[in-house]
């Protein structure tokens, strides 16, 4: 291990933030089974539970933003990361205790989704405090590629878990990580961090306002937002089609569907893996904009994959996309950590994922009412001309004609 990692802040929080990761990865699995298989929970009820964990982004997202610029962002992280485990361990012993019941299940989802905003949010302002200006395209490349290596693994152990020791012992492993993430924190040297006046707090809408009004007053920041928006919308319908539409539409298998998806999966940690070289190489705003854009058009490949050859199509498709969506994200963070001021990065990440996460359960929602009027194969293409499309006003913006971003608060000129 080099870079960074040598260092000690940052190899613990990478260690806390990978080895809580590949916990949130096997959640993913292990709820849905818990639901399932302990439960005998409806097809509906598993949905709600996905619903559950991404409805805090719609509820609190943006006043999460004002209040993690309020407090110490260390603090917050650690008290996110405790509520986290405590909430998920009720789940294994209300199942061992034969207590469980599906409205314990949603609200623990619902709690649980609830801290992960302000860890996210946190998590995303204390790192450009953390590392250097210089190095924060390196420290973000790191956390996304391990996070995306935690994608892969997760589903795989959570489902081994599951087999071996019940679906909460999954859960119940999820939990540890957390603790293992708070005492990562506990471990880092830091100085204190600045705090605003007592009493200096504007009100809680002004400040919402000022995070809104930093991404509407900077073209570039406006630009990407949207594009992120609108093509995680797109994505995530063909995300909640994708199994359906090999295994019914197609007649794939279902292990050999579980196989293409997780080929194509493998996409991420490339993308991650290869940002940072990128960046250096080409410059950052030029690499986002051909991650973005150029990668686009493979998305097209997914309704053209199904049964036999065409299989390779959807996997290629899917690997090339992915990879461009994870080069991306990293030249985004690292573009909005170095470009943010201190004291609005918050509310501008707040912002930001209120807008881009929030598209979750539409997504999905659309998808559905797509394939209930068009059908699947309809939806699929649907879904995939709107992602290749999204990304092209960015050949409007100045991100067209810069090598890498600013780095400071200089606002984009109009195009």
């Amino acid at each position: 291990m080099g870079g960074l990692l040598r260092t000690r802040n940052y190899a613990l929080l990478w260690l806390g933030r990978s080895i809580s990761a590949v916990g949130s990865s096997i959640t993913t699995v292990a709820l849905p089974l818990v639901a399932v298989s302990t439960l005998h929970a409806s097809p509906a009820m598993v949905a709600l539970l996905t619903a559950a964990g991404w409805l805090p982004w719609l509820l609190i997202g943006l006043p999460a933003g004002v209040w993690v610029d309020r407090w110490p962002r260390r603090r917050t992280l650690l008290i996110a990361d405790f509520a986290s485990a405590v909430v998920l361990v009720t789940i294994p012993i209300a199942a061992w205790t034969n207590v469980l019941t599906p409205t314990m299940l949603l609200v623990a989802a619902l709690l649980a989704g609830t801290a992960g905003v302000f860890f996210d949010v946190a998590s995303n302002a204390f790192l450009p405090q953390l590392v250097s200006a210089e190095d924060l395209l390196e420290a973000t490349s790191k956390l996304q590629t391990s996070a995306s290596v935690a994608r892969v693994l997760g589903p795989g152990l959570g489902g081994l878990l599951a087999q071996a020791a019940g679906p909460v012992s999954g859960i119940l492993v999820d939990s540890v990580t957390f603790m293992v993430s708070a005492a990562c924190l506990l471990g880092l040297r830091t100085e204190p961090e600045p705090r605003p006046a007592a009493g200096g707090y504007p009100g809680m809408l002004r400040q919402v306002g000022e995070g809104l009004r930093f991404i509407i007053r900077g073209r570039l920041l406006q630009a990407i937002l949207v594009v992120a928006t609108v093509t995680n919308f797109a994505m995530l319908g063909i995300t909640a089609l994708r199994v359906v539409f090999l295994v019914r539409t197609e007649g794939v298998a279902p292990g050999t569907a579980g196989l293409v998806i997780g080929v194509g999966s493998l996409g991420s940690i490339l993308g991650a893996v290869l940002a940072s070289r990128a960046s250096r190489r080409f410059g950052s705003a030029r690499t986002y904009l051909m991650a973005t854009v150029v990668a686009a058009p493979f998305v097209l490949l997914l309704p053209l994959g199904g049964h036999g050859w065409r299989l390779a199509l959807f996997a290629v498709g899917s690997f090339v996309v992915l990879a461009g969506a994870t080069m991306s994200s990293v030249m985004t963070m690292t573009f909005r950590g170095n470009f943010v001021p201190a004291h609005l990065l918050g509310r501008v990440t707040a912002a930001s994922r209120f807008f881009v996460f929030g598209t979750v359960p539409l997504g999905a929602a659309t998808a559905g009412l797509l394939t209930s009027s068009f059908g699947i194969r309809a939806a699929m293409w649907a879904l995939a001309a709107l992602y290749v499309i999204a990304p092209l006003p960015l050949l409007a913006t100045s991100a067209r004609t810069l090598r890498d971003f600013p780095a400071q608060d200089v606002q984009d000129a109009a195009p």
